[in-house]
């Protein structure tokens, strides 16, 4: 691999920046805090207990009752007591069709990504103390609704709290919640499962809710490892628009380049896999040799390994096709990353991505994103805490398929997810720091805090200060950006395959 290549993977990590899931930091304040149930209640309203601020029985389950308790309350001195029956049960929900809660619904509805909705449930000694028998499990579940789609939900979003004691926060991502913007309504229900027996009057499991709220995700950044645009050398025998990518070490992918399901560029990477009708399959890699043998490796290693610790998710693009009559009813993808460390040893941080149930249609799309959390190794815990080794002179990157029949695949777009920095002096959240910012500044000195850089709580002359370093930063880079090339000698190639090899054979 020459210099003029290396230098181009040095340029493309170095400059392939982009801004996505934009938030603000106006918009995490806009949003924030939805029930906290701290409302005092009206005692000449005996029928309507205002703490609850709007949250009842929701008519769908075996809920027994609510209330408000001052057991288990996370944000102010009050919390919602939720009382269930056995079985499986929507226990209580709210409607909004205007004020500002509704217009918080709103504003998250037009950009999904960019939230979650994170409330705690907490259990209290006294949660479990008057049924007969606890059961096995004791789960939670939240759907939200809105003019469409039809009641979305999620289930099992916390652990078997079966017989725990103690606050367990939930957060969900609002892109497995999609509501509607500019809905008529918008309605969020919280739900359980659990196989309990009743005490001997009926009582049930009690559990407390506490401080319901929308979280804006951090502004995050994009480094687009892989997309399959490169051209094919004809000169060479391999095909250098497949980027290094082979069938990996465990077979049943079968690779093309396919112009369907592309998101970046025209190209993808298609992977078949009918000739595995089901099961799970490391069938698709990228690996990489360096050292003193291969200095030019090396530096594509350094800076891959300098990426991916630096990230928090791997994220990746996917069309389905059907592959009747095999069609999966289930498809799971999932990543490893591999590297070798000083002591001759090799770590495998491997993990799944969500589960997308049902037969697909033709042409659906999804992205995979998989926390660097999730990734994790079985003596060096996860990617995102342990990092990979810096100087390592192999690195391995796998995509498996997880499914209950032969799948047709298309992948694109196979990138990063960073947390961008942040700008404390960009006080209009436009992503950099002009004269815009100094206006807001000036306006705010010394009378508000529309200009704290520093935080302390007001605009002045240290805030300037820092305005004044950080003028002219931006968290967006602009950049025509291709993908991680193929090698382009087969001498090289070759060497990558030796590598894999050895790998396999240690």
């Amino acid at each position: 691999m020459g210099n003029n290549l290396r230098s181009r993977i040095v340029a493309f990590l170095g400059t392939t920046l982009v801004v996505c899931g934009l938030l603000t930091s106006g918009s995490v304040h806009g949003q924030g805090l939805l029930y906290s149930f701290e409302t005092p209640d009206d005692l000449d309203t005996p029928d309507l207990n205002e703490g609850l601020e709007g949250w009842d029985l929701s008519g769908f389950g075996t809920a027994i009752g609510v209330n408000t308790s001052t057991n288990g309350a996370s944000q102010g001195t009050h919390s919602m007591r939720v009382e269930k029956a056995p079985g499986f049960s929507w226990d209580v929900n709210t409607s909004v069709s205007s004020g500002d809660i509704y217009d918080k619904f709103n504003t998250v509805a037009a950009n999904l990504a960019g939230y979650t909705l994170d409330f705690d449930v907490t259990l209290t000694p006294d949660s479990f103390s008057a049924v007969s028998a606890p059961g096995s499990f004791f789960l939670m579940n939240v759907a939200a609704n809105s003019d469409s789609p039809n009641f979305p939900s999620v289930f099992n979003v916390t652990p078997n709290l079966l017989n725990q004691i103690g606050k367990f926060p939930v957060s969900i991502p609002m892109t497995s919640l999609p509501v509607a913007e500019n809905s008529s309504y918008y309605q969020l229900n919280i739900g359980s499962n659990s196989t309990h027996t009743a005490g001997p009057n009926g009582e049930g499991i009690r559990y407390y809710v506490d401080n319901i709220r929308f979280t804006a995700l951090p502004t995050f950044v994009e480094t687009k490892l892989f997309s399959w645009e490169t051209p094919d050398n004809p000169e060479t025998a391999v095909n250098e628009q497949y980027e290094g990518w082979t069938e990996g070490f465990n077979p049943g992918h079968v690779h093309s380049i396919s112009t369907l399901g592309a998101t970046d560029g025209t190209s993808t990477l298609q992977i078949d896999r009918t000739g595995v009708s089901s099961g799970f399959s490391w069938g698709s890699q990228f690996t990489i040799s360096g050292g003193a043998a291969n200095p030019a490796g090396q530096a594509i290693i350094d800076q891959l390994v300098a990426g991916i610790n630096g990230a928090t998710s791997i994220a990746f693009d996917v069309r389905f096709d059907d592959s009747f009559p095999n069609s999966p009813t289930f498809t799971k993808f999932g990543l490893h990353v591999t590297d070798h460390r000083a002591d001759d040893s090799f770590s495998f941080f491997g993990g799944e991505g969500p589960s997308f149930n049902g037969v697909q249609t033709i042409g659906d799309t999804a992205t995979v994103t998989i926390p660097l959390t999730s990734l994790v190794d079985g003596t060096r815990g996860s990617l995102a805490s342990a990092g990979l080794t810096v100087g390592t002179d192999f690195l391995r990157i796998g995509i498996s398929t997880n499914t209950s029949g032969g799948g047709i695949y298309q992948i694109d777009n196979f990138r990063l997810l960073s947390v961008a920095p942040t700008l404390a002096a960009d006080f209009n959240d436009d992503t950099k720091v002009d004269a815009a910012d100094l206006a807001i500044w000036k306006s705010g000195f010394g009378s508000n805090a529309t200009g704290d850089a520093d935080g302390d709580g007001d605009s002045d002359g240290a805030d300037y200060l820092v305005w004044q370093r950080e003028f002219g930063s931006g968290v967006t880079a602009n950049a025509a950006v291709g993908a991680v090339p193929e090698p382009s000698s087969l001498a090289l190639a070759a060497g990558l395959m030796m590598a894999a090899a050895a790998f396999r054979r240690r």
